[in-house]
């Protein structure tokens, strides 16, 4: 889909008062930074402009104190389940934190939320009714399911099928 098709098709979902609003748009690092600049141009049906992507993993790492970061890397390799964990709970008040501010957030630069393989059903639990969640994923669909970071060969990561309805997924346009 284009740009402009996607960028209308969100403003008409997001003007609906209820249900889920747990939406994301697929592409490559570049298309999704055109398509973010675009985004920041237009507005919603509320005449409000559309707000700037918040990066996942600086959110993330700005819930840790450095010292306790430190502490957690140094470990890593020996125990590996804190340092999750720890991330996994910084991610979730992160994206509460932000949700609970701002009523519709759009979230990119999600890479430690897969490499650490963090649950994702926050992300749908939370958006819902006043609270929209537009997510810049670097994916593609291929053969029915949502490829992320396709580039990277073996360490490519598979969205869950059940976690965005297939009408709230679009794909940029090559």
């Amino acid at each position: 889909m284009t740009d402009t098709a996607i960028i209308e098709t969100l403003r008409t979902k997001l003007s609906i008062a209820g249900g889920r609003h747990l939406y994301a748009v697929l592409g490559s690092y570049p298309q999704l930074a055109k398509f973010s600049s675009k985004l920041l141009q237009a507005k919603t049906t509320e005449g409000e402009t559309f707000p700037k992507p918040v990066s996942v993993n600086s959110g993330i790492l700005a819930s840790i104190p450095d010292q306790e970061f430190r502490g957690l890397v140094e470990d890593e390799a020996r125990r590996p389940e804190p340092t999750a964990k720890h991330v996994a709970q910084a991610f979730e008040k992160f994206l509460r934190d932000t949700l609970l501010a701002k009523g519709l957030v759009v979230l990119e630069r999600m890479e430690l939320v897969f490499a650490y393989h963090l649950e994702l059903n926050h992300l749908r639990t939370l958006a819902a009714d006043d609270y929209r969640i537009l997510l810049l994923l670097p994916g593609k669909r291929d053969r029915g399911k949502v490829v992320l970071f396709p580039e990277a060969g073996e360490a490519t990561y598979m969205l869950p099928t059940n976690l965005i309805a297939d009408n709230n997924l679009w794909e940029l346009g090559r």
